[in-house]
């Protein structure tokens, strides 16, 4: 990548817990090393903010990372990227402010966020964005679920998918049956329940198919889960396994050609574009992210109220030939345009369109 305009002097990125590893975190690992390859002029530090779930117990957790964004600072940072996930996160804006950094905001939040959802916090969360210098959505329409100051200017960035997203496919597959696959933190609202309903309905319409469920639950919905596949006879139709890191997860996507992410409480999902990546076609709960993915790429969206009934009726209406095809034309574009590369380009364009460092 060339760069034309004039680079950062030094980059802070701040966001996620060192306690709790979760999208946040592999987020921000993954901006780290992107910047660092792609935009080699830019002096960038992550310093984690370490306010998830924060209590009493985890207060001056939090409080050495303030101090460690103030003490980074002593070599001038010429710009935070804050990674907000909650409230606390967003005492990082006031704090580099007053320091004289400037600041450029991503919130890995959507609509059903506690945050958007609580008018006193959303409000609160409003005015402290408000502070900062630009914010840089995760993609296009996610101002449209989240409420933002008109008076802060926006750019969108993209996603950093995992290095491994980017290998070139195997040979295409023959299986003569749909393989579909979940995989995440398992839950009902991540409709880790509706997939199991999903198969017992393709089940009943005499259609060849099997499934993997991959990710863990507590105990309460791992317990709800085996007796729902018992129950509609599917123990020889449904694989389980434990939650699986980097490539082992992303060969398993590729392994299968329908994701089945019927979760009614992410907007941007990851796993959904991982998925894509991988050519394997995603079936979602109809939300501004998934539908801004499935509308640029491919896909299908249902309504939260009738997710297994349409998912069911879309995959009968399509050939598995076709849907094979499709899956791999859709992966190859979603890996060029997520590139590294492309995703430091839209970042740094951002960055370019900030104001001019004030004086110290």
């Amino acid at each position: 990548m060339t760069r034309t305009a004039t680079p950062a002097k030094r980059l802070c990125i701040v966001g996620g817990s060192t306690r709790t590893p979760g999208g946040v975190e592999i987020f921000c690992a993954r901006a780290l090393q992107a910047v660092q390859t792609h935009w080699p002029e830019c002096d960038v530090l992550w310093v984690p903010a370490d306010s998830g779930h924060l209590n009493p117990a985890r207060l001056p957790g939090f409080l050495r990372a303030l101090q460690s964004f103030r003490r980074a600072n002593r070599v001038p940072i010429d710009i935070l990227w804050l990674n907000v996930a909650n409230l606390p996160d967003l005492l990082f804006v006031l704090l580099a402010k007053s320091l004289g950094v400037r600041v450029l905001v991503t919130l890995h939040l959507g609509a059903n966020s506690r945050l958007q959802r609580n008018r006193v916090l959303r409000r609160l969360c409003r005015s402290l964005v408000a502070r900062a210098d630009r914010v840089a959505l995760l993609f296009d329409g996610q101002d449209a679920e989240i409420d933002l100051p008109a008076t802060v200017p926006r750019s969108t960035i993209r996603t950093f998918l995992p290095p491994e997203s980017f290998v070139p496919p195997g040979a295409p597959a023959t299986e003569p049956c749909l393989r579909l696959i979940h995989a995440g933190r398992l839950s009902e609202g991540k409709g880790s329940l509706a997939i199991v309903d999903l198969c017992a309905a393709l089940d009943r319409a005499g259609v060849a198919f099997t499934a993997r469920i991959i990710g863990r639950g507590d105990e309460a919905l791992m317990q709800d889960l085996y007796a729902r596949i018992e129950a509609n006879g599917l123990t020889s139709r449904i694989t389980l396994s434990d939650w699986l890191d980097g490539p082992a997860l992303i060969a398993a996507l590729a392994q299968a050609d329908i994701l089945v992410h019927l979760s009614r409480l992410d907007s941007f999902p990851l796993i959904v574009l991982e998925a894509m990546a991988a050519g394997t076609i995603p079936i979602a709960v109809d939300m501004a992210g998934v539908r801004t993915m499935t509308g640029r790429y491919d896909g299908h969206l249902v309504a939260p109220e009738a997710a297994v009934a349409e998912a069911e009726t879309w995959l009968e209406a399509n050939s598995l030939g076709d849907l094979r095809q499709r899956g791999a034309a859709m992966g190859a574009r979603v890996r060029e345009d997520y590139s590294w590369a492309a995703c430091v380009a839209t970042l740094t364009a951002a960055i370019d369109a900030l104001p001019p460092s004030a004086s110290r």
